[in-house]
């Protein structure tokens, strides 16, 4: 056994929601992993059936189509992206391309446990820097940051958070970093952000060329299942990444469902467009009721309750499963997935019943 993953426990996904559906006997509404209810484009479904003609073919080992269409739209060259069995599997690959054992990492906190995980796997070391307010700060980030420090990694919007940082304070920080420092960028939400002033990642990256943005399709394309990333970056940090990839990492179905669902633009608009819509309904219902919630540029939103946990069981019996965030470090907390607004309205019915039975 490696010393590097001796105090490291392997990840739990849960039961599926066959299992729990059958363990509590009723329908689930699942909102608990970010994921979208809306699902994915139906040019998907429709461009899947060609997929299924291939299987006995190996995958496009560059993923060529995808690529191209991937630089069409960031005014970039296809050399300057990585793409990914999910992103958790190039945040594992720029850990395992850029970290030596001991090379330390800064990850502000809290966030997404992948970055930490990854590191640790092979032998780096973890720089936590708490966020009391739930909001990353920058300039105090950025003050954390020495010479010695490989790489440090940036949720934006935040996962379990939904808060962000703007282009401007980006932009402050990528030029306080020292340039062989890799500032990695996850925007795997970024697709839900409406605020004005959230960063254009396209702006920085040729600026930048220790900038590595990473995107998703699981979450507003609707592809989680199918489990495809894409990394950009200077083309050197991409040579790198492509020479601890694995041959064919991203399969058939992923690379055909990604194009398709990519080329929906109208599909997704709706999608991003109902979601915002919802996360107002719903942020001004939960506060209405006395909660909590913080601001979010996310398909989710965290709120407070100090019997967070209890809410989730009893939610549970009621139909609904939802994350408790105490794996996060935050026990008064819990974290609601965005959906329809049919959901969403008996997701609040069954709250209320909730809140109802706990303070009586």
């Amino acid at each position: 056994m490696q010393k590097s993953i001796r105090d490291l426990v392997p990840y739990d996904p849960g039961l599926t929601l066959e299992q729990l559906e059958k363990k509590v006997g009723k329908k689930i509404i699942k909102l608990s992993a970010n994921e979208s209810l809306w699902g994915p484009s139906p040019l998907v479904k429709t461009a899947l059936q060609e997929a299924f003609n291939n299987l006995n073919y190996y995958p496009d080992g560059v993923a060529a189509e995808l690529k191209k269409a991937l630089a069409s739209c960031w005014n970039l060259p296809e050399e300057n992206f990585c793409l990914g069995n999910g992103t958790d599997e190039l945040i594992f690959l720029l850990t395992n391309a850029f970290l030596n054992p001991g090379d330390e990492v800064v990850i502000p906190t809290p966030t997404f446990s992948s970055y930490a995980s990854s590191v640790k796997i092979v032998g780096g070391k973890v720089k936590p820097i708490p966020q009391e307010k739930l909001s990353f700060k920058l300039t105090e980030i950025a003050e954390a940051i020495h010479t010695g420090v490989k790489m440090v990694f940036l949720c934006n919007p935040n996962n379990p958070t939904g808060t962000f940082f703007k282009h401007g304070e980006l932009e402050v920080f990528l030029k306080k970093v020292a340039p062989e420092t890799l500032v990695i960028l996850d925007e795997a939400y970024c697709q839900y952000a409406t605020d004005p002033q959230f960063p254009v990642a396209r702006e920085l990256v040729n600026k930048y060329p220790n900038l590595i943005v990473l995107r998703t399709f699981s979450k507003v394309y609707g592809l989680a299942a199918l489990r495809v990333g894409y990394a950009v970056a200077h083309k050197d940090v991409i040579t790198e990444l492509e020479k601890v990839r694995q041959p064919y990492n991203v399969n058939i179905p992923a690379q055909i469902a990604a194009l398709a669902a990519w080329q929906d633009e109208v599909y997704r608009q709706k999608v991003v467009k109902e979601t915002v819509e919802e996360r107002v309904w719903v942020t001004e219902t939960l506060q209405q009721k006395g909660l909590k919630v913080l601001p979010s540029q996310s398909n989710f939103l965290l709120v407070q309750h100090h019997d967070a946990e209890l809410i989730e069981e009893r939610l549970l019996q009621e139909g609904f499963l939802i994350r408790h965030t105490a794996s996060f470090g935050l026990p008064d907390w819990f974290r609601i997935t965005i959906a329809p607004h049919q959901e969403m309205k008996l997701f609040m019915d069954s709250l209320e019943r909730v809140l109802t039975e706990i303070n009586s």
